[in-house]
This record gives structure tokens, C-alpha cells and sequence, in this order.
């Protein structure tokens, strides 16, 4: 049993990291950008996570740093980076963004498994877990590795989906994805693995579980499901008006993503 399971892993491990080897290149072009909604969520989210992490300049592990979309900003602040990724493509997109920084220090780069990061115990101020969740299969044990290696009193900014019936959202992914390919010929090749589709109440319950104590939760992703797709210059207006209005009950009903700053 056990062995079969550690194989099932590391096969999920193994398809998530040649996606995001293949994707590496051009991540940053295909999803920075506001003329789409999908765009408009990549950008906002990083707004808003910089504003979280505003604190005195200390230690920052970027655990799934992508391209190091965050890199160049942590630097200036003065932060000493760490960034981690199971992708050797997108560690070296992401060395190629902070040779670009301005900042005291040199940032540490390291591949790696977010359930088993190669940092010691009770060493980070602070950590970053961006756009990671939904591509592990058991988060409580990413989240385990979060707190091994924050300080005591140290905070982090998690990313989740903001699913709220995981069963549900199962079933249309497929649809939306198939009707987003016939209509606006984009493609997810690559993506034949199994997503995190935990609901938002499971997640917040581990996290307290976990041994976190939960700061501040902000929203971010506006959009109607499948009106992004049929209508999407409307989405987007519509998407920017709720962004500014994210913290209302019912711009909140239309949130597909979460941000939880948690302190250990």
C-alpha cells in the first residue's frame, strides 16, 4: 500500500513539474496582463500580496516562486529572498527576473518539493505559498512545512481557491475548460493531474489545525463563472469594479481566490 501510494505521488510530482517546465518561458507574458480575467486575477493578487507582506526587511521564503514574479519586489524591500520551486525552468526564469533587482542582498534559489523543503527549522520571517495548493494532493503536509520553517511569531501568506463545493466545481472544471478552448482557442495540454479541489472551510480548519493562527483573509478573482468566457470584456469591467469593492459581502459571493495571512 504504502509503496503504491509513494508512486502515485511521485508521478503527480513528476506531470506537475513538466507542466510547469514546459510553461516556464512564457508564464509571465500569458497571465500578467488586465485585458482578460484571468490576467486581471494574476495581477491583483500579486498587489495584494505585496501589501501583506509589508514588514521590516527579515528572511522571505517564496515556496513555488514561478518565474520569480515576486522576487525583484521582495529584494527591494529589503528582504533577504529564498525562493523554491519544483521546476528547474522556473527557478532559472526566476534568476533571470532578480539579476534585474535592486537590493542589499543576493536572493538563494533551490529546487524542491514543497513538502519537503531544503531550509532548516525555525529560520524564515516570513513565508510565501502563491498559486502552490492547488497542485499538491495533501496540504496539510505542505502546510506542516510552512510552520517547520517559519520562527516563532513568524507570518505567511497562503493562496487558496476559494471553492466552497469542491464536488460541484469538480464537475464543471471540465466544461468550462472544453468551452474556454472551443471559444477563445486556448489550450491545457499538460494539465492531466489531479487538482487540490479542497473546499475553503477544510482549508481554514487545517490551518487552524496546523497550529496557525489566522490574521486577515483578503478576496480577489471577481467573475461570474462562464460569463468570463462568453462575455469577456463585461467580465472584466466587472471583475475591476468588484476588486474595488472586495471587501462588500456581495463582491465577496463572486471571489474564486483567497489570501490568508497566518502567524505561526
Amino acid at each position: 500500500m504504502t509503496q503504491t501510494r509513494t508512486a502515485a505521488v511521485d508521478d503527480h510530482l513528476q506531470r506537475v513539474k513538466d507542466f510547469h517546465d514546459a510553461d516556464a518561458s512564457r508564464y509571465r507574458a500569458d497571465r500578467y496582463h488586465r485585458e482578460t480575467c484571468e490576467g486581471l486575477a494574476y495581477v491583483t493578487r500579486r498587489q495584494i500580496v505585496l501589501d501583506m507582506a509589508d514588514a521590516k526587511p527579515g528572511r522571505v521564503l517564496d515556496v513555488g516562486c514561478g518565474p520569480g514574479i515576486l522576487t525583484r519586489d521582495l529584494l527591494r524591500k529589503g528582504h533577504q529572498v529564498y525562493s523554491a520551486d519544483l521546476s528547474i525552468e522556473m527557478i532559472r526564469e526566476a534568476r533571470h527576473a532578480a539579476r534585474a533587482a535592486e537590493g542589499p542582498g543576493s536572493p538563494h534559489f533551490v529546487v524542491s518539493d514543497a513538502s519537503r523543503i531544503c531550509v532548516c527549522g525555525d529560520r524564515m520571517d516570513m513565508v510565501l505559498s502563491i498559486g502552490l495548493m492547488c497542485y499538491v494532493k495533501d496540504h496539510r503536509g505542505v502546510l506542516a512545512e510552512i510552520r517547520r520553517v517559519l520562527r516563532p511569531g513568524g507570518v505567511a501568506v497562503i493562496q487558496v481557491n476559494n471553492i466552497r463545493w469542491p464536488k460541484l466545481y469538480r464537475a464543471l472544471v471540465p466544461l468550462y475548460r472544453r468551452l474556454k478552448t472551443f471559444i477563445g482557442a486556448k489550450r491545457y495540454n499538460g494539465l492531466d493531474f489531479d487538482f487540490n479541489f479542497s473546499s475553503r472551510k477544510k482549508f481554514l480548519d487545517d490551518i487552524v489545525e496546523s497550529g496557525f493562527q489566522v490574521l486577515h483573509i483578503e478576496h480577489y478573482d471577481f467573475r461570474v463563472p462562464f460569463v468570463d468566457v462568453l462575455l469577456p470584456r463585461l467580465s472584466v469591467t466587472m471583475g475591476k469594479l468588484m476588486f474595488g469593492g472586495r471587501h462588500r459581502r456581495f463582491c465577496r459571493c463572486f471571489s474564486h481566490g483567497l489570501l490568508i495571512k497566518v502567524r505561526k
